[in-house]
């Protein structure tokens, strides 16, 4: 029980505590009075809130033993915008191209750039920016030379037998990269490690390289008479028997060549062992031969049809749909002259006024030239090609003959690169290969033409009346009566292949194509061609129209071109 004392000390402790809450609360709850209130205080706005820290990157990792592989600074995993493509050299030499600084994508669909042709000395190089992730990145193969203008008529000119579509319809963007590994010196992919472009490769001239070295195809009748008569003196001392001199006295054909032009190919005219039905059978050798021997003297021409202001083709060539022509005509008030320019489907060229001069049928190139126009137009051709596949949109009017022909046509776009021949009835360039075959594939023939030995991307086929085997039961029926296609993968004989010699279709291989026909958009396919049964079918290679065949199309005959005359 508590004492007295401790009732007593815990009474004074309960009023002190209440004494001490009472006198906190009125503390607490004393306000000031409003005559000490300042009304006109200007009441400040709310301070903004402190601006958040700078973000700053942690420094980059050391390199020292290791390579980053992540993507450079602003370097997208999308396709950029192709490189400016380099101009050739006027001379004989490889290509360089410069490949974007970034990485780059091969899913480009539109057609590539091919390669400007210039002066030596004008050949730009293009530096390229190097860092880690880019070397590291893979790098797409760089775009080939863009292509030319077109052929500028005079007064009246047709390019081909049918309607020009509008330019309209070719497809927008960049064009797609040329792909150098088609060529069959090309080693590997290009190294990662190293983005600055290879130096330019010269090629040396025939004339230079070939300085200690006989072209013993291309003798001379003096030079084989000199070298025989070496022989002859060697044999006499040798076996000591008197040998008389040789005469060359009929055993050389001596060709005289016409005023203003050249000697023509001794090559053989193989056009009388003619393996398929095009082109059109020449009487003298070629079509613009042909229409030459029209304007000679001895030639009676029932009409004045060279008067009329309109109609300027020469009579043997109205209602022929397979050629090219251009004319123009001039006036000095008192007399009328007409020019014309005609490119046959055999390409073969004829240029008429009072007379007339042609060039003959191209002979077939060598490797080297062949492989240099693939580079300069195949990867565009193959490119505008695969530019519509999947796209469900035809190429300008539908027809199978407009892939080809308008990718021929996009080269106008491009002024640094040669024009191209344009596609002619059923002729896209250099032929390299035509064959047939018969009752049902037992029959086949085939002839090889010209120095490359395979088919590249770019070249297009033609097929005639074609049927083509497709697996046990199923076949294609190609040309109704005449079918076009782009090809687009390489394709390389199962046979050896040399220019002129036989080769039957089933001893060729596969092609894959990009093909179009009314109410069929643009498409991928494959035919192989040793089940060739039925009809004709011919590749062509697109080529340099003033390179291959000598001239541009134009109403007279330029300057420095030597045509002949009959």
């Amino acid at each position: 029980m508590p004492t007295f004392a401790e009732l007593r000390a815990k009474a004074a402790k309960a009023t002190d505590a209440g004494v001490s809450k009472l006198s906190n609360t009125r503390e607490r709850m004393t306000s000031q009075p409003s005559k000490k209130i300042d009304w006109n205080a200007e009441i400040k706005p709310k301070p903004a809130p402190p601006p958040p820290p700078v973000y700053r990157p942690p420094p980059p990792p050391s390199r020292t033993g290791s390579r980053t592989d992540s993507s450079a600074s602003g370097v997208s995993g999308k396709s950029l915008a192709p490189p400016v493509p380099l101009r050739k050299t006027g001379s004989p030499a490889a290509t360089s191209l410069t490949r974007s600084a970034s990485t780059t994508s091969q899913e480009s669909l539109a057609p590539p750039v091919p390669l400007r042709k210039t002066s030596p000395s004008a050949a730009p190089s293009l530096a390229r920016s190097s860092s880690a992730a880019s070397q590291a990145s893979s790098v797409s193969p760089t775009p080939p030379p863009r292509p030319p203008p077109r052929l500028v008529n005079s007064q009246a000119s047709s390019l081909s037998p049918s309607p020009a579509p509008s330019t309209s319809s070719l497809p927008a963007g960049p064009p797609p990269p040329i792909r150098r590994e088609t060529r069959p010196d090309h080693a590997s992919a290009p190294s990662q490690d190293n983005l600055r472009p290879p130096p330019p490769v010269r090629r040396q001239h025939r004339d230079e390289a070939d300085v200690d070295r006989i072209d013993w195809a291309n003798l001379s009748s003096e030079d084989k008479q000199v070298f025989f008569s070496w022989l002859d003196e060697f044999f006499s001392r040798h076996l000591g028997v008197p040998i008389p001199p040789r005469s060359t006295a009929g055993t050389v054909s001596h060709i005289k060549a016409p005023a203003g032009g050249h000697v023509p190919s001794v090559r053989p005219d193989t056009a009388s062992d003619s393996i398929t039905s095009y082109p059109p059978r020449a009487e003298h050798g070629s079509l613009a031969e042909d229409l030459a021997h029209y304007f000679s003297p001895s030639t009676h021409w029932p009409s004045a049809w060279y008067t009329s202001d309109t109609d300027l083709l020469a009579p043997p060539l109205k209602g022929n749909s397979k050629l090219a022509w251009t004319a123009s005509w001039s006036s000095d008030g008192r007399t009328k002259t007409l020019f014309a320019g005609v490119l046959f489907c055999d390409l073969s060229m004829c240029f008429y006024s009072r007379a007339a001069r042609f060039l003959p049928r191209p002979a077939p190139w060598d490797r080297a030239r062949l492989l240099d126009a693939h580079e300069t137009y195949g990867e565009t051709v193959a490119g505008f090609a695969e530019s519509f596949e999947g796209t469900g949109r035809a190429c300008a009017r539908g027809e199978c003959w407009d892939l080809a022909n308008e990718a021929l046509r996009s080269f106008e776009q491009y002024d640094w690169v040669p024009k191209p021949v344009p596609s002619i009835a059923r002729t896209h360039g250099h032929l390299l290969y035509e064959g047939r075959a018969a009752d049902k594939a037992r029959t086949q023939r085939g002839r090889w033409r010209g120095g490359d030995d395979r088919v590249r991307r770019g070249d297009i086929v033609e097929w005639r009346q074609a049927r083509v085997g497709q697996g046990r039961n199923g076949w294609s029926v190609l040309g109704d009566p005449d079918h076009t296609a782009v090809i687009v993968s390489e394709m390389t004989p199962r046979a050896t292949v040399a220019d002129g010699l036989e080769v039957p279709p089933r001893d060729l291989g596969t092609l894959e194509v990009i093909e179009q026909s009314l109410g069929k958009p643009p498409a991928r396919a494959t035919y192989d061609l040793s089940n060739l049964e039925e009809g004709e079918v011919w590749i062509y290679r697109p080529v340099g129209m003033e390179a291959y065949v000598g001239s541009l199309l134009v109403p007279q005959c330029p300057e420095g071109v030597h045509a002949q005359s009959v």
